[in-house]
């Protein structure tokens, strides 16, 4: 018993530590400022990249420890499925290597937010090597 103890101890604070980790991040209500700074900071990197305005269909969105992780799937303005005709990514797009969506890991910065990483597009998970390359808690990823 008295070697067992000091296990069951160890056990029981990482079970906390990880639970502890993983309620640190949330899923900011729709409406809500937080979610609508991650979304347009995002909007204007899509923007700025592809020139074109688009609307996001929210798939997951998670933030904590000042880091967001967005992964939504893109929308023209009358909400259609993005056509990237007129895009950079035209050619791609019509030999099937570009889908809709758009993912994002962003930084809070003052008041706003700043993209880290992101992918227009990806056809893979892209974001899978993103917390190690970047640091980040593997828990700002999970749905």
């Amino acid at each position: 018993m008295r070697l067992l103890r000091p296990f069951l101890l160890a056990l029981g604070l990482t079970l906390m530590n990880s639970s502890a980790a993983a309620d640190a991040f949330h899923t900011p209500d729709p409406g809500s400022a937080e979610r609508r700074q991650v979304l347009d900071a995002a909007r204007a990197t899509v923007k700025q990249k592809i020139g074109r305005d688009v609307q996001f269909v929210v798939r997951q969105l998670r933030v904590g420890d000042c880091r967001a992780f967005l992964r939504v799937e893109m929308r023209d303005g009358d909400g259609r499925v993005i056509d990237y005709a007129g895009t950079l990514l035209a050619d791609a797009a019509r030999e099937g290597y570009v889908s809709p969506v758009y993912v994002a890991l962003l930084r809070r910065e003052g008041e706003g937010w700043k993209p880290v990483a992101d992918a227009i597009g990806p056809t893979d998970v892209v974001w899978l090597a993103w917390p190690d390359r970047y640091d980040v808690p593997r828990e700002l990823f999970e749905d």
